[in-house]
């Protein structure tokens, strides 16, 4: 069955349950008083990532999803239940989306990372709560709130550390069951992989993430071919590798790579700035003298990389080097920015707890968020701090 990465779906929260209008009834009590209970809360409907799952095929076939109504209030105090969570289950790398206004409104990158998604409804109040000394029987109770509705897309963009970029019949797929266990679909024809086929590489003692992706052609970016619908995956990837068939002329190879670069540019310029390595492919058809010749030619035009076969594993081991390489220095840029990320939060967590400088209300804050004080509140402040 073909990769489902794109759905809409439909998600209502339970509503609260009514609170109960009801007064104690017993022998010899003759004003018992109110005595009915509250409603339940509404169950909350959350998304939760998982590794466990690569596709939002089961989202496709049912696309509404609803949470448990709380269960109403009643008499001799008696609270309701609240309405069961809906969990629903995702896969890691999953973007969602409010269909109405278009805003992202989480991106599930993590394992077992989970967001709620619709909040139940608060349940009523029973009338316990509208007793005073003045009206000792109240007749008044309120209705559970409703369940929070939003309409939903689902897009997941596939994570991998690497992906392998290039037109059809590049070889990617070949690379992909030569250096992990995935088998994805191999022929002497192109366009033979019409889905991404992720396959996890072990290279002395380290582990990462390859992701084959569906050939790309010239305007790719304005829908062409699969167009727009696998350039998506691309910017998870923390290395791109750049993979061309080399048994073309000097110039053919060229006109590859630019190809390429320029979908990638048309789809995001940010693109450009990912580490991209070019890997030649395909070299066991060539003598030595003819490949040697082959490199020089590239060579004067600019055009360096790997050298690989990936039937006789030629060049593969050092190729792998260089990714775990490369993958290690991309990790740990994200680790420090989500480390900064964290910090300048805290601080300004902690700016707005604190407040602005206690003796000069004019000051004002700058872009990093420092207390600035105008020329004009100085002889102020002085004053003050004299005073104190």
């Amino acid at each position: 069955m073909a990769l489902i990465d794109e759905v809409q779906i439909k998600v209502i929260s339970g509503a609260g349950g009514n609170g109960c209008r009801s007064f104690r009834r017993e022998k010899y009590v003759p004003f018992g008083g109110p005595n009915g209970g509250d409603g339940g809360r509404g169950g909350h409907v959350y998304l939760h990532a998982t590794r466990d799952k690569t596709s939002l095929q089961d989202f496709k076939f049912r696309p509404k999803y609803e949470g448990e109504r709380g269960e109403h209030g009643m008499g001799s105090d008696m609270y309701g239940k609240a309405g069961n969570d809906l969990h629903l289950s995702v896969p890691v790398g999953t973007m969602i989306y409010d269909l109405e206004s278009g805003e992202l409104v989480a991106d599930l990158i993590e394992h077992e990372q989970t967001i709620i998604i619709a909040k139940g409804g608060r349940g009523g109040l029973g009338n316990i709560h509208f007793k005073t000394s003045t009206n000792r029987a109240p007749r008044t109770s309120t209705p559970g709130e409703p369940g929070q509705e939003r309409e939903l897309r689902l897009e997941l963009r596939v994570l991998a550390d690497v992906g392998l970029l290039g037109l059809p019949n590049a070889g990617k797929s070949t690379f992909l069951g030569a250096v992990s266990r995935a088998r994805p679909k191999i022929a002497d024809y192109p366009f033979t992989t019409l889905e991404p086929h992720l396959g996890v590489v072990s290279h002395k003692e380290q582990g990462f993430v390859v992701g084959d992706l569906p050939g790309l052609i010239e305007g790719a970016s304005e829908g062409v071919g699969l167009g727009i619908k696998f350039l998506k995956h691309v910017s998870r990837n923390r290395v791109l590798l750049h993979l061309i068939e080399a048994t073309g002329d000097a110039d053919e190879i060229l006109r590859q790579q630019e190809v390429i670069s320029k979908e990638l540019e048309a789809y995001d310029p940010e693109l450009l700035n990912r580490k991209r390595i070019l890997v030649f492919t395909k070299i066991d058809l060539f003598p030595a003298e003819e490949l040697e010749a082959r490199k020089a030619r590239l060579a004067e035009k600019g055009l360096t990389g790997f050298w690989i076969s990936s039937h006789a594993r030629h060049g593969i081991p050092e190729l792998l080097d260089c990714l775990i390489d490369e993958i290690k220095i991309s990790r740990e840029a994200e680790k420090a920015a989500r480390l900064i990320a964290e910090a300048e939060a805290a601080a300004k967590a902690a700016r707005e707890a604190v407040g602005p400088h206690p003796l000069v209300e004019e000051a004002e804050l700058d872009e990093a968020g420092t207390e600035i004080v105008s020329a004009s509140a100085m002889p102020k402040l002085a004053s003050q701090e004299a005073a104190h």
